[in-house]
C-alpha cells in the first residue's frame, strides 16, 4: 500500500490551512472530506484503519491530562495525522508519544505531503496486518478450544471404558480377596489390572504398566484386556485343568508377539500369575516390572524372585515361571513404578527398603495400603499410580 485509499477526513473548521491541505490531496489524488466533528467520521468511516483523519492543530488542545488522553484514544481508533499551525513545532515529540500517525507542517510540500501520506499508508498496511493476524489468533484459539473440548469428551468417553473393563474390586473366593486401585496421571491411564478365579479352583491374574501416557497407552490396555480374556475363556470353556495348572506359562511370550505385530511401538512391563487355591501353588512371571512383587508375612515384607524382559521390545524372548507355595496367611502387593513418586528417599534401592518398611504392618485392606502409601494425598501424580492386593487369612 503505497498510499490510503478512501476518503481522507479533515477534522476542523472551514478554515484556510485546512482548505489548502484539501486543495494540496486533492491535487496528489485523494479523495477528501471535511467534517465538522468526530460522530461525523464515525458514521462515514468504512474502515478507521485504512482511512486517515487529519485533524486541524487549531482543533485540538494537548494541554490538559484529559485532552491528551482524547487524543491518545483517538490515535488508537483512527489513522490521526496532526495539522499543526504556525508555531507548534515544540509540540510534535508530544503528538507522537500520543500515537498520532504523523504530522503536516503548515509549510509542507505537495512532496512531502505525499511523503507522509506513504509513511500513513505503511502505518495502514502494518494496522491490517496486526488485524489479520488477530484475528487468525483469535480464530485458532477457538478451534482449539473446541479441539480441546472434544479430546476431553473423548478421554472421559475412554475413562469409561476403561472403568467397565477394570475387574469388580474387591473380589472375595473363599478365604482369598482380591483388589485393586489405579490413580492415572491423565485422564486416561497406562496401568492395568485383571483377575478373575477360573474353573472354582484358580486364580489368574494380570498387572501391566504399557510405555507412556495418555490415549495411546490406555489403547493398548485395552488390547492387552482382549488378549488375555480370549486365553482364559479358551481354557474355561475347554477346562483345561492342565493348562490352568501350568499358567502363566507361555502368556507374556503370546503378549510379546501380539504387541510387536501391532506395529504400535507400545511395550509394558507385566506381573501374571496363577494361584491354585486348593493348593496355594503360586506361579508368576516378571516382565521388567519395578518394584518387584512383595509377599508380606508375620509382620515381614520381602520382594519375591524373578526377573525378566518388558514385552514388546525384542522378538523371540522368552520369560522364566517363578513358582513357590504361599503360606496359610498372607498378603500378595503389586505396585506400577509411579508409587517411587512417593517415597522420599533419592535412589531405588533405598525407596525398595522404604517401600519394605511401610508395607510389612500396612497391608489388611487396599484403603489401608493407600493410606500408607499417601495415594489419596498427591493431587496431580505425575505418574500412574496403581496398587493390587491379595489378601488370605489377614
Amino acid at each position: 500500500m503505497k498510499t490510503p485509499s478512501g476518503l481522507i477526513f479533515l477534522l476542523g473548521q472551514e478554515e484556510s490551512s485546512l482548505q489548502g491541505l484539501s486543495q494540496s490531496l486533492q491535487t496528489l489524488g485523494c479523495e477528501v472530506s471535511t467534517v465538522q466533528n468526530i460522530e461525523a467520521i464515525r458514521s462515514q468511516c468504512i474502515d478507521p484503519l485504512v482511512q486517515p483523519v487529519i485533524i486541524s492543530a487549531g482543533q485540538t488542545s494537548i494541554d490538559s491530562s484529559a485532552e491528551r488522553a482524547h487524543i491518545a484514544a483517538l490515535a488508537k481508533e483512527f489513522l490521526i495525522v496532526v495539522a499543526l499551525a504556525p508555531g507548534d513545532n515544540q509540540c510534535v515529540a508530544e503528538y507522537f508519544r500520543l500515537g498520532v500517525a504523523d504530522v503536516v507542517f503548515p509549510e509542507t510540500s505537495d512532496a512531502e505531503l505525499a511523503a507522509i501520506l506513504k509513511r500513513v499508508g505503511i502505518l495502514a498496511e502494518s494496522r491490517l496486518q496486526k488485524r489479520l493476524y488477530r484475528t487468525e489468533l483469535e480464530q485458532s484459539n477457538e478451534d482449539l478450544q473446541e479441539s480441546l473440548r472434544l479430546l476431553k469428551q473423548d478421554q472421559l468417553a475412554g475413562l469409561e471404558v476403561q472403568k467397565n473393563l477394570m475387574p469388580e474390586s474387591p473380589l472375595q473366593f473363599g478365604d482369598y480377596e482380591i483388589s485393586h486401585s489405579i490413580t492415572p496421571s491423565l485422564y486416561l491411564s497406562g496401568d492395568f489390572v485383571g483377575y478373575n478365579f477360573v474353573l472354582g479352583r484358580y486364580l489368574l491374574f494380570y498387572f501391566a504398566d504399557v510405555s507412556g501416557h495418555g490415549a495411546s497407552s490406555a489403547f493398548v490396555t485395552v488390547l492387552l484386556r482382549f488378549m488375555i480374556g480370549r486365553v482364559i475363556r479358551r481354557h474355561q470353556l475347554e477346562k483345561d485343568y492342565v493348562a490352568l495348572a501350568q499358567a502363566p506359562e507361555g502368556l507374556v511370550e503370546h503378549i510379546n508377539n501380539q504387541l510387536l505385530a501391532t506395529g504400535l511401538g507400545k511395550h509394558l512391563t507385566i506381573v501374571a500369575g496363577s494361584l491354585d487355591t486348593q493348593t496355594r501353588q503360586f506361579r508368576y512371571v516378571i516382565g521388567a516390572q519395578q518394584p518387584a512383587p512383595i509377599l508380606i508375612t508375620e509382620g515381614q515384607a520381602r520382594f519375591l524372585p524373578g526377573k525378566g524382559k518388558p514385552a514388546g521390545i525384542f522378538e523371540d524372548a522368552t520369560w522364566v515361571v517363578e513358582e513357590m507355595t504361599l503360606p496359610e496367611r498372607f498378603a500378595l502387593v503389586l505396585l506400577s513404578d509411579g508409587v517411587f513418586d512417593l517415597v522420599p528417599d533419592k535412589e531405588i534401592v533405598d525407596k525398595e527398603q522404604t517401600l519394605l518398611k511401610y508395607l510389612a504392618s500396612s497391608s489388611v485392606t487396599i484403603d489401608k495400603l493407600k493410606e500408607v502409601l499417601f495415594v489419596d494425598d498427591i493431587e496431580d501424580p505425575q505418574d500412574d499410580i496403581s496398587v493390587l492386593l491379595l489378601t488370605r487369612g489377614m
